[in-house]
């Protein structure tokens, strides 16, 4: 399954911030629903919050897509992504970070996943 990574884009936003072009409002900017995602169906990282240095990130999917239904815009753990998968469902798949300490949250990447793809989180 391909992604797109919006890893260039998220590495010039740090370095606005680090720098002063960007305010630390505009990149801590997580809201109560993607906070309470993260607590949620978010999974740990290993990696250290490039703004604040804590350890408390997280990785949340989100999913999108018509065949979702009522299901669609909504952050989903890897085990019911794979399910929507298996049903056969055409959708797109987000991949956040988010800080739960000084609410940092960036998309990752974007991939659509496909009936015939064969869903693997994390490749």
């Amino acid at each position: 399954m391909p992604w797109v990574s919006h890893r260039l884009s998220r590495a010039r936003l740090i370095q606005d911030y680090q720098v002063g072009l960007v305010s630390r409002e505009a990149v801590q900017d997580a809201d109560f629903l993607l906070l309470a995602a993260a607590d949620f169906h978010g999974y740990p990282s290993s990696a250290a919050c490039p703004i604040c240095g804590e350890k408390e990130m997280r990785t949340v999917y989100w999913v999108y897509g018509d065949e979702l239904k009522s299901r669609a815009g909504t952050a989903r753990s890897l085990e019911e992504i794979d399910a929507f998968a298996a049903e056969g469902l055409t959708f797109d798949l987000h991949e956040v970070e988010v800080c739960t300490s000084c609410k940092w949250n960036y998309l990752l990447r974007t991939s659509t996943v496909l009936p015939a793809s064969g869903f693997q989180p994390g490749v």
